[in-house]
């Protein structure tokens, strides 16, 4: 079949600057509700108050559209050329689709928008990051069954530990607010800071589990195709690093009843600890060192 229309770039590269822009319509969609809501100087560079309704905001059509798109430029990416192919941009870009899905649809069905404010304009800088670092490297054993459930349980478990640190950051600007005369007579931007914290922590007990799923099967692969059950290497390490600190704020929660910026401090601690698993060596490998494995 002829070719209808050629492109001077691969369709991959279009399909990504298609989403970054749709991302960066509904950053501005949902910063300019944001504002008006909270009744700041932003609203006014963003538009006139009384022009903003309370309903108005993020168009879910646009959103899907733009989850869409980024979903196949990441397939084109990673699946073209028939191999799979990966690298640190391609998890960033990932994790931060698996965090607009989980978390977008949902936040505009109970129109909690913070959230969004912080999660939307990241994926519209993210998404680029294969056009910047296009470094790839084929992903071994990816025809393992094993393997695949290792994989995808370890995206997961990035995407909702995302969505935790950037609820965690949230609740830290809350509670800064309320410590801050001129906000207490403004209109409250934020869910009360129970509810923020209980949000918060069922995130991070979903990841928690999902981690931890990720670690026992990251045993049984490097077991299968390796010969050994633990390989002492800084994506294991940092790995389980993150799970120490994770585990150890749910049983604080629990046990001693931590919130607040302890909460905060430890999640970010945590999810700091599990980009430099992959995300970060994956960059060192590449980008630094200019090796793909």
């Amino acid at each position: 079949m002829p070719t209808i229309v050629s492109l001077p770039f691969p369709l991959a590269t279009l399909l990504t600057i298609i989403a970054s822009l749709a991302y960066a319509l509904l950053s501005w969609q949902v910063l300019r509700q944001v504002a008006h809501q909270s009744g700041s100087r932003l609203a006014q560079a963003l538009g006139k108050p009384g022009g903003i309704h309370a309903s108005a905001g993020v168009s879910p059509a646009l959103l899907g559209f733009a989850i869409a798109v980024q979903a196949a430029a990441l397939y084109l990416d990673m699946f073209d050329g028939g191999t799979v192919r990966f690298s640190f941009a391609l998890t960033v870009s990932v994790i931060l689709w698996l965090a607009v899905l989980l978390h977008g649809f949902e936040s505009l069905a109970y129109k909690q928008r913070g959230l969004l404010a912080l999660i939307l304009p990241t994926a519209c800088a993210g998404v680029l990051l294969p056009l910047i670092f296009p470094v790839e490297h084929p992903l071994v054993h990816i025809d393992a069954w094993l393997f695949r459930l290792h994989f995808t349980l370890a995206m997961l478990a990035y995407g909702v530990f995302l969505l935790a640190t950037l609820q965690a950051c949230l609740l830290w600007i809350a509670e800064r607010e309320l410590h801050d005369p001129a906000r207490l007579t403004a209109e409250r931007r934020f869910p009360p800071l129970l509810r923020m914290e209980n949000l918060l922590f069922r995130m991070l007990g979903i990841a928690f589990l999902l981690l931890t799923a990720s670690l026992a099967s990251g045993l049984l692969v490097s077991e299968q195709f390796n010969g050994t059950w633990f390989r002492a290497d800084h994506k294991t390490i940092f790995a389980c690093l993150s799970w120490l600190i994770f585990g150890a704020l749910l049983l604080g929660r629990k046990l001693r009843g931590w919130r607040g910026k302890k909460a905060t401090a430890w999640t970010i601690a945590g999810f700091v600890m599990l980009l430099l698993a992959y995300v970060g060596s994956r960059f060192v490998l590449e980008v630094v060192l200019n090796r793909t494995a």
